[in-house]
């Protein structure tokens, strides 16, 4: 047997029911399935640099400190970089990846971010001003396209 509030909560249902629409099915569904786009972009994009170069590029108030390459990268390496008084940075590369293994800024957000190899990743410490770009190597263009005029 069904008691009063069941029988409240049917009828405001059926009450939402019929202020749905159905062009309003269509527009959610829709924009439900647009949602999904850039995840769609990003994956493509990501597919067409796979065969390329990885290459990742630190800056540090905005100056290339170091650029590693990352494609056939074998061992371990750490390094420190230093910021400005006590602020430092120690990074690892592991393979073809690479973290900030330790710091001493406040958050600790860098060191959260975990390892990094796909093209477009990035770590940012941003107490020490430190940014870490993953990019693939842009091929070199050759001098044989060059045209010579003779003298």
């Amino acid at each position: 047997m069904m008691g009063n509030k069941e029988i409240e909560r049917i009828i405001t249902m059926k009450s939402y029911l019929k202020m749905v629409r159905p062009f309003d099915v269509i527009i959610i569904t829709l924009l439900i399935l647009l949602s999904f786009l850039p995840i769609i972009i990003f994956s493509v994009v990501q597919a067409k640099e796979t065969g390329k170069e990885v290459v990742a590029v630190i800056t540090q108030d905005g100056k290339q400190i170091r650029k590693i390459t990352l494609t056939g990268h074998k061992g371990d390496d750490i390094f420190t970089i230093h910021g400005k008084g006590k602020q430092y940075n120690i990074m690892e590369v592991k393979g073809e990846s690479i973290r900030i293994k330790e710091d001493n800024s406040p958050d600790q957000v860098g060191v959260k971010m975990g390892w990094k190899s796909k093209p477009g990743e990035t770590i940012i410490c941003l107490p020490h001003k430190l940014f870490v770009d993953i990019k693939t190597k842009k091929p070199q263009k050759s001098d044989s396209n060059d045209i010579i005029i003779p003298n």
